[in-house]
């Protein structure tokens, strides 16, 4: 909902304009990642409307695995109330309904969990319920590369994050959440943090930094056409980046890549309107850089021994 200012307390203000999209971060990965031609798949609970809003539609052509997708008639899906003044500030009011219920229905299926993460070479976490994870993550055996996003729940349940912290390889925050970690760490820098092999942390318009086996990468925001809503550039970023990785693309690459990937979100109102192609991607990255999207420099062997190899060390 767009508005000319928020509400105080008692009082009404006008909506100048409203629209419904859809969202949650891991389908935003998912999404982004399947337009990106990546394999990709969804292990979510889901609610009484996910098909009658269409989402179930919107997924699968996508071309989304949703078999991971958990059905219920209990309660309807979880969803965000985003008040937002133009080019300013946000109010964002969440609702889950069943949190208990949700909690129960992921445990039951955790076999289903680890049956179809098989099938894939990343597994990504992000806001969720982070005791199934714990509980997922510490009796997993699989070899794949685990990436972790907490989002806003480092504030909420940021204990919870940093249980997870020592099964991750990729970590990405934003600037705030990365302070918060240290402040609960008691740390002087984000490099001190134990377990993942490669931390990123975005910093909004001012682009990214990635810590990688003793280096520090800067990468810049690509600047997109014009600026509508920034809602689920964040997800869209990851989506790049784990893509990127797939693909053979070394760290920096991949990194240019996730942002330019994030440009093409906040160019549309929602988290899934505007995602690009992979050749919208390299035509701006190549506009955006002033060079040729570079051809992968490496397999996925080599990349999946180079960050796990990096996880050893820490």
């Amino acid at each position: 909902m767009i508005v000319d200012k928020f509400a105080a307390l008692n009082e009404t203000v006008p909506v100048k304009k409203y629209r419904y999209t859809y969202g949650g971060a891991g389908a935003n990965v998912a999404v982004a990642s399947a337009r990106l031609k990546a394999k990709s798949g969804l292990f979510a609970v889901s609610g009484y409307d996910f098909k009658k809003m269409n989402y179930e539609k919107c997924l699968t052509e996508q071309g989304v695995d949703i078999r991971g997708v958990i059905r219920t008639s209990e309660f309807p899906m979880a969803r965000s109330f985003i008040l937002s003044k133009e080019e300013s500030e946000d109010q964002i009011l969440y609702y889950y309904e069943s949190k208990k219920a949700v909690a129960q229905l992921l445990f039951h299926n955790i076999h289903l969990a680890k049956t179809l993460a098989k099938e894939y070479k990343i597994l990504h976490f992000s806001t969720g319920h982070f005791e199934f994870y714990r509980r997922f993550l510490k009796k997993y055996k699989g070899e794949q590369i685990i990436s972790f996003d907490p989002g806003q729940e480092t504030f909420s349940y940021p204990y919870r994050v940093i249980r997870l912290l020592k099964y991750c390889h990729l970590l990405f925050m934003n600037n705030h959440e990365a302070k918060r970690i240290k402040e609960i760490l008691k740390l002087k820098s984000i490099k001190e943090i134990k377990g993942p092999s490669l931390i990123c942390i975005s910093l909004g318009a001012q682009g990214a930094i990635i810590l990688f086996d003793g280096k520090f990468y800067r990468i810049p925001a690509v600047k997109p056409t014009r600026v509508i809503d920034p809602t689920g550039a964040g997800d869209s970023h990851r989506a790049g980046f784990l893509t990127a990785l797939l693909k053979g693309y070394d760290i920096e690459t991949a990194g240019r890549i996730a942002s330019t990937v994030a440009s093409f979100t906040i160019e549309a109102e929602g988290a899934q309107t505007s995602l690009p192609t992979w050749e919208k991607v390299a035509r701006r990255y190549e506009h955006f850089f002033k060079e040729p999207l570079p051809e992968p420099s490496l397999s996925w062997e080599k990349t999946i021994k180079m960050i796990l190899e990096t996880k050893h060390k820490c």
